[in-house]
């Protein structure tokens, strides 16, 4: 039996029908301790980080879906793994934690996903980096590339680096006319890096999540699709679902991107794609779990033995 701990957004505040971190916390604690730190409450003292921790169990049920003990001060280093499961942005707070979580690591306590590759990939760029289906894409705060770039393409969706969920993302035309104002406004006068991608057509055909857990293509994927008179095919803006089987003809890609993220300590992420291209690969807090469990009943159940899995090879090699 392993201790877990769960850096997350407050789950009071959470869909128990749709979140994927309660799907994962539900399947782990059949035979494991899971125990919920509260974010606000992480600090460092000298070389050990504490939190204000709560014992958890959750519940499949609508209302009182969760029990949490009362607080109490725990040093993290007692703990087998943390999830860090905390949703963009990734602002200053976000990485400060992470910091935080290095000096964990060096204590011997697994981080899913690594503090560092957290740090050093960006959910909107690594995609770009590794995939030989790249879209053409400019990350720029200049605001006459942008307005280049747009000219180029005719049509274009631009959106933050550092948030999620369809947050802050606009479709931009060369034929707009106050297109340098919606940059400079974008941009916040040329101080915001945004990324701009090609606008492509095929989202009337879906926008794929497809999750990969230590090194491994789960084949279930969820198929998105974006409402009338809206391009975001995310749920929270109204975006309608499938679940069906993976694409083969992209799986051995998909496989050499899960293998290379599992060799990054990048142990569980979700790759989106809009038809041949991948547009981001999350790895701060992926979701789609509880979705594609209605074709694959066991998903949760798989992803939390893969976590397991994890763990007894981690406390093997050391």
């Amino acid at each position: 039996m392993y201790s877990f701990g769960i850096i997350m957004d407050p789950i009071e505040d959470i869909n128990p029908k749709e979140d994927s971190t309660f799907a994962i916390i539900t399947a782990l604690q059949k035979n494991h301790n899971i125990e919920y730190i509260i974010p606000d409450t992480i600090h460092l003292i000298n070389q050990d980080v504490f939190a204000k921790t709560k014992k958890l169990k959750t519940f499949k049920r609508k209302k009182d879906f969760c029990k949490l003990s009362r607080s109490t001060l725990m040093n993290l280093s007692k703990l087998d793994c943390i999830l860090f499961r905390k949703d963009p942005p990734v602002d200053e707070k976000y990485i400060q934690i992470t910091h935080m979580l290095d000096y964990l690591e060096k204590h011997g306590v697994l981080i899913i996903n690594s503090p560092q590759s957290l740090r050093d990939y960006n959910e909107k760029l690594l995609g770009n980096n590794l995939t030989k289906f790249s879209l053409p894409t400019l990350v720029s705060s200049n605001q006459e590339a942008i307005v280049n770039f747009v000219q180029k393409y005719k049509k274009v969706v631009i959106k933050p680096l550092n948030l999620m969920g369809g947050k802050d993302i606009s479709l931009l035309s060369h034929k707009e006319k106050d297109l340098l104002t919606s940059i400079k406004t974008m941009t916040n006068n040329s101080q915001r890096f945004m990324m701009i991608q090609k606008y492509l057509k095929e989202i009337k055909n879906g926008d794929t999540r497809i999750l990969m857990t230590n090194g491994i293509v789960h084949e279930n994927v969820l198929v998105r699709y974006p409402p009338k008179n809206d391009f975001r095919a995310n749920l929270s803006y109204g975006g309608k679902f499938k679940v069906q089987k993976i694409n083969h003809k992209h799986l051995n890609h998909l496989k050499d991107i899960a293998i290379y993220l599992k060799n990054n300590r990048i142990y569980f992420a979700g790759v989106d794609m809009i038809g041949n291209y991948i547009t981001e690969i999350n790895i701060t807090s992926p979701t789609g779990i509880q979705q594609i469990e209605l074709k694959d009943k066991n998903l949760s159940s798989s992803i939390a033995n893969q976590f397991i899995k994890i763990v007894e090879q981690y406390y093997d090699d050391k």
